[in-house]
């Protein structure tokens, strides 16, 4: 039986080499455990055809102790996405308090393709738009994770603007949203997979930010 179908005093003893944990850490290690199972079954069989009962199966868990945390899919996959926006908030604090908005803007993009390669995370994000493309509820927790995104970005390249720091030929609104999307589809590609090095990447991105951002002292260009 699950450990989360017992009553806390119910719940097995830790080992004498393993120190007991709180109900806090109990409940995160199995949340952990939950997310886990239902990314391999939504890569595998997509979030239509993946089931609750297939993640209760991947996870090794009864349905009753999964209900307890998460009613739905759509609610496993705020999860998700709720514990990806939180690794983005590390990685922009970084990233938000570079004086260069194009060295900032190129650490962005290369964390979050070094990111995306090394988890092997692009086939579950691919299925995670696809489905917000015809789900409501998904749709609703991608954007709000976008809008977070954008509003942090905006700043960043609203304030570089008003210190005559950059110089784009559009709007921040219409920059922003091109080059979100530039980022997010070379992430979803997985260029590193197919055998394309980072180095050449950045040096791609970097020529690419540069000419949208038009910044007014450009930084020299790594070597190939």
């Amino acid at each position: 039986m699950d450990d989360l179908d017992l009553s806390p005093n119910d719940v097995p003893t830790p080992e004498p080499d393993e120190p007991p944990r709180s109900r806090a850490e109990r409940r995160d290690q199995q949340v952990q455990r939950i997310l886990e199972a239902a990314k391999v079954c939504f890569v595998r069989s997509g979030f239509q055809g993946a089931s609750m009962q297939q993640i209760c199966a991947e996870a090794g868990m009864s349905p009753g102790a999964l209900y307890r945390y998460f009613p739905s899919k759509e609610a496993i996959i705020g999860a998700i996405c709720e514990a990806d926006r939180a690794e983005d908030a590390k990685v922009f604090a970084a990233i938000l308090s570079n004086p260069s908005v194009v060295d900032g803007v190129v650490e962005g993009a290369m964390a979050h393709i070094r990111m995306m390669h090394e988890t092997n995370a692009a086939p579950l994000f691919a299925e995670i738009m696809a489905e917000s493309m015809r789900n409501e509820a998904v749709a609703s927790t991608c954007m709000k994770n976008m809008d977070d995104v954008h509003q942090l970005f905006r700043e960043y390249l609203g304030c570089a603007v008003a210190r005559g720091d950059i110089d784009p030929l559009v709007d921040v609104g219409s920059l922003l949203h091109t080059m979100m999307s530039m980022v997010h589809g070379l992430a979803l590609n997985d260029l590193p997979a197919r055998g394309v090095p980072y180095d050449k990447i950045e040096l791609l991105i970097r020529s690419t930010v540069e000419a949208l951002l038009r910044p007014t002292k450009v930084t020299p260009l790594i070597n190939a």
